[in-house]
């Protein structure tokens, strides 16, 4: 599935897809464009179009940058031969498409905008994220991830998370992040930027459908959190952070992530 970037690319061709509809090369459309109204009457009269006429007026309009813009999908339609409710589909940049269902639509959409396919394709958007080396810091102090659980005051499971997924970077000044990440630099006595891998990260596309869960049962995390034991600052965590599946830990102490997880996948870690 993919998102399409056919809006924004027909308002940069706008003109290419007026000259294609009307016949008049791009160069005289773009040096209309240019004119003033004083210009444009005399560029009319050079023409031999009436001035006072309705339809002059409307082309001076139709070929001011910002009003053609808004006619770009309908040109689009026209240029492509595809009809004007098929374009503005392709035209709402929130919608996915299989390209393989659409192939020839878009054929003919990259074709009207003098363009190769693949770039009606709107590149993925990734947001760049930190791991942290709390286990490494942590083992600098002769500690386990549970004594710096204790001396922080951070939940052991949170600990657990901090210290084998990515987290996205703004969240390391919002709440509960930052509090939890101070207490954790105090207790390793450095910055929370010392906690920090130098190398950035993208964030994985493993999202738990911990949200829909919720929906379905009609339950919020306060009353998941009493029918499982689990904090719900845990559960808010793993509801609404990306998880790096290969990087949860199946053993030692730090297997609790993975069983929380279980509790709600009914799967094993083993």
């Amino acid at each position: 599935m993919v998102k399409l970037r056919v809006r924004e690319l027909a308002q940069e061709n706008v003109y290419h897809l007026l000259s294609l509809t009307s016949g008049v090369s791009e160069e005289a459309i773009r040096t209309y464009a240019t004119q003033t109204p004083d210009d444009f009457k005399k560029i009319s009269i050079a023409l031999n179009w009436p001035v006072t006429e309705p339809g002059v007026a409307q082309v001076f309009q139709m070929l001011d940058p910002v009003k053609a813009k808004d006619m770009a999908i309908d040109l689009l339609s026209t240029a492509s031969d595809i009809s004007p409710d098929d374009i503005q589909k392709y035209a709402n940049e929130n919608e996915d498409f299989h390209i393989t269902e659409k192939i020839e639509d878009l054929r003919k959409i990259a074709k009207a905008l003098d363009i190769e396919m693949v770039e009606l394709v709107k590149p993925k958007e990734t947001r760049e994220a930190v791991r942290f080396k709390l286990v490494e810091l942590a083992q600098d102090k002769q500690m386990s991830l549970q004594e710096l659980a204790n001396q922080s005051h951070v939940d052991f499971p949170i600990i657990c998370f901090y210290s084998s997924q990515p987290i996205e970077n703004k969240k390391i000044t919002q709440e509960p992040f930052y509090t939890n990440l101070s207490k954790i630099s105090v207790a390793l006595n450095c910055s929370i930027e010392d906690l920090q891998d130098k190398e950035k990260v993208e964030l994985p596309p493993t999202m738990l459908r911990v949200q829909e869960f919720l929906e379905a049962t009609d339950l919020n995390i306060n009353d998941l959190s009493l029918l499982t034991g689990v904090n719900s600052e845990f559960i808010d965590l793993i509801a609404t952070n990306p998880i790096d599946i290969r990087n949860i830990p199946r053993w030692g102490e730090e297997k609790v992530i993975c069983e929380i997880i279980c509790k709600f996948l009914h799967c094993s870690c083993e």
